[in-house]
């Protein structure tokens, strides 16, 4: 999904599907943007965490998984728990 397509969603419509949410991600870590994500932790049985201001440090497309950095901190969280990516919530 490009530029054009998230800035001509209206407040209604804003739900993004999940291999668009992949695309978004591999922009940010190319162009080096911070986004703000909506997860599922299995640690702390099923709650959601929030991380706002991450930069993408690696996506693995084929493994499922992305790796967020903010300062030293690295998490690495599995796309398919990814509920919300800038505001938009993601479908399959």
């Amino acid at each position: 999904m490009d530029k054009t397509t998230l800035r001509h969603k209206t407040k209604t419509d804003r739900s993004i599907h999940f291999s668009d949410m992949q695309r978004v991600m591999d922009s940010a870590y190319q162009h080096h943007q911070t986004v703000n994500l909506k997860a599922w932790c299995l640690e702390s049985k099923g709650a959601i965490e929030t991380y706002n201001g991450y930069y993408v440090h690696h996506q693995y497309w084929l493994g499922g998984y992305v790796r967020i950095r903010k300062g030293r901190e690295i998490r690495t969280i599995p796309e398919i728990f990814i509920i919300e990516i800038n505001g938009l919530k993601v479908y399959l």
